[in-house]
């Protein structure tokens, strides 16, 4: 039977293949039709199957099902099916991390790759991996034709309209204290640009370069300037999270790595941040300073930098991005919702779970199923429960004392509703909390700020 976390990657992975034609962009018969030969000519690594190429009716038959559950999605999910497992010879971590390797030196051998794969714990020192296999996935993708000396296409690039390619990148900036008489400690910029008018849509010092910052960025930028078309991000671990290419696709934004080692197709943000070292830090960047104050300052800076005059493009960005707001896809109502963190869980024969060290109870009929769980770490004790793409409504934290005086049959009626009243499509919007430097502009479209 297919487990919910592999489902979970192969809609992932289908929206992947799919995102171009699905995320707004408005493309002629020609441009389609070259767009899926391309598709249909490369080798994958497919989540749950040892097929490496996609037929162009099943591309095309994925299109018709995302839109057809509305854009979301559980649209992609696999049917299910009784006589199918979800083997796999090599999880997605790994393919990965062998791709990057090769990248890294094509000279490595297979046994180097081994080597470093257990350096960087990714293997287990006793755990037997089939090197038939690795061999085969190595073959299929390539990899051994891959020469330190390959000429790079470093064309210069732009995007055609505003929101179609978001850029984000992590600097390094100077030490500071969370408060006055704190200890210093390094701060790191988070910052996301508008690849076609250069406009810093979401910018922040923060006290680490994890995916929660990473996070709060993005959501803020959303938030403020709509849903970009695709997020350009280079290979830090932060950028290789599940639960960033889950928030991604539940938006319907594509997700799209630079080369590892490549830094030039990012080359706009490492621009900026030059101008941050170069003119903003040497004013307010003095070591020691309160992080609040340091961001306080790095708006006003982006604010006049967001509506000085850009070298290249000969427009300010707010003037460039705004020149075609019909392109921008603004946020949704429940933005909030689409940023929480996910977790599979099976759900006990008592039909309590566990996260995060606290218990929780879910709906009699889910026992013994494998579910997700959707919750935000800022409120720990509101987990919405999903099974098959189906939301089962809020777990409820478990109090062993009150069931023991409830009993069994009593309580289920009482703490749980029926499944007919549990099954929940669209759970309740909150307001979305994150700072965004920069002027509002008028002429946003509906349900945008104005830009």
């Amino acid at each position: 039977m297919l487990s919910e976390e592999l489902a979970l990657q192969i809609a992932t992975f289908r929206f992947g293949i799919i995102s171009e034609f699905v995320t707004g962009v408005r493309l002629g018969y020609g441009e389609r039709e070259r767009l899926l030969r391309q598709k249909t000519e490369r080798s994958y690594t497919i989540p749950g199957s040892n097929r490496t190429t996609i037929s162009r009716a099943a591309i095309i038959g994925w299109i018709a099902a995302y839109k057809a559950a509305g854009s979301r999605l559980d649209g992609l999910r696999p049917k299910r099916r009784s006589d199918v497992g979800g083997y796999r010879t090599l999880d997605q971590t790994l393919r990965t991390s062998i791709r990057e390797l090769k990248l890294e030196n094509p000279a490595y051998t297979l046994p180097t790759i081994l080597n470093k794969l257990k350096h960087q714990r990714l293997i287990a020192p006793d755990e037997r991996i089939n090197v038939s296999t690795l061999y085969r996935f190595i073959r299929q993708e390539k990899l051994n034709e891959i020469r330190s000396e390959d000429p790079k296409d470093r064309r210069r690039f732009e995007a055609a309209y505003p929101n179609e390619i978001w850029q984000c990148d992590v600097m390094h900036g100077p030490l500071v204290r969370e408060v006055a008489d704190g200890p210093q400690r390094k701060a790191y910029l988070c910052a996301i640009m508008d690849d076609h008018s250069r406009l810093i849509v979401a910018a922040q010092f923060y006290l680490n370069e994890t995916f929660a910052s990473l996070k709060q960025c993005l959501q803020s930028g959303i938030e403020r300037r709509g849903i970009p078309q695709r997020f350009y991000v280079d290979n830090g671990s932060c950028y290789r999270s599940t639960n960033l290419e889950q928030i991604l696709a539940g938006l319907g934004i594509a997700l799209t790595h630079s080369r590892p080692y490549t830094p030039q197709g990012r080359g706009k943000i490492e621009r900026w941040f030059r101008s941050v070292r170069d003119s903003f830090l040497p004013l307010f960047g003095e070591d020691g300073q309160l992080l609040g104050a340091l961001n306080e300052r790095l708006g006003s800076w982006i604010d006049e930098y967001n509506a000085s005059v850009h070298s290249v493009t000969k427009a300010t960005p707010y003037e460039r991005f705004k020149a075609n707001l019909s392109c921008v896809r603004p946020a949704p109502s429940d933005l909030f919702s689409h940023f929480r963190l996910t977790e599979l869980r099976k759900v006990k024969k008592d039909r309590s779970i566990q996260l995060g060290g606290r218990l929780f109870e879910a709906p009699v009929r889910l026992i013994d199923k494998s579910v997700e769980l959707r919750f935000h770490p800022e409120t720990p004790l509101e987990v919405e429960i999903f099974y098959e793409g189906l939301s089962y409504g809020q777990a409820v934290p478990l109090d062993s004392r009150l069931n023991s005086r409830l009993g069994r049959d009593f309580g289920d009626s009482v703490r749980v509703k029926p499944h007919a009243d549990d099954l929940i499509e669209h759970p309740s919007a909150k307001a979305c909390s994150g700072q965004l430097f920069g002027t509002p502009i008028d002429q946003a479209p509906v349900g945008m700020e104005p830009i």
